[in-house]
C-alpha cells in the first residue's frame, strides 16, 4: 500500500473528526491540528501494519519475483503464435 494513499485516507478521516468536533463546539489551535494530523497518520499506519499491510513510500519500486524470473528467461521468450487466430494478418515483408 502506498504511503501517499494512507496519508490521503488519514487526512480525510481526520478532517471528518475535526468537523464533528467543530459541530460540537470544540476549537483547536492550528498547532494542535497539525500535531493531531501527524498522530492520526502514524496510528492509522500502525493499525494497517498490524492488520498485515505493508506501507511503502510512493517512490518505491516493489520487488516482483516473477519479473526477475522473466528477465532471466528473456532469451527463451518468443512472440505468441497467433496464426490460428481469426484476426491474424501476416506481417508485411519490408523490402
Amino acid at each position: 500500500m502506498l504511503e501517499s494513499n494512507v496519508k490521503i485516507a488519514s487526512m480525510h478521516a481526520y478532517a471528518s473528526i475535526l468537523a464533528n468536533a467543530a459541530r460540537n463546539g470544540w476549537n483547536y489551535t492550528p498547532e494542535s491540528i497539525v500535531s493531531g494530523s501527524k498522530r492520526h497518520f502514524e496510528e492509522m499506519s500502525l493499525q494497517l501494519i498490524a492488520a498485515g499491510y505493508e506501507i511503502v513510500p510512493a517512490d518505491a519500486h516493489p520487488h516482483c519475483a516473477n519479473l526477475n524470473r522473466a528477465e532471466d528467461n528473456k532469451s527463451t521468450m518468443t512472440e505468441p503464435n497467433t496464426e490460428g487466430s481469426p484476426n491474424h494478418r501476416p506481417r508485411p515483408n519490408p523490402s
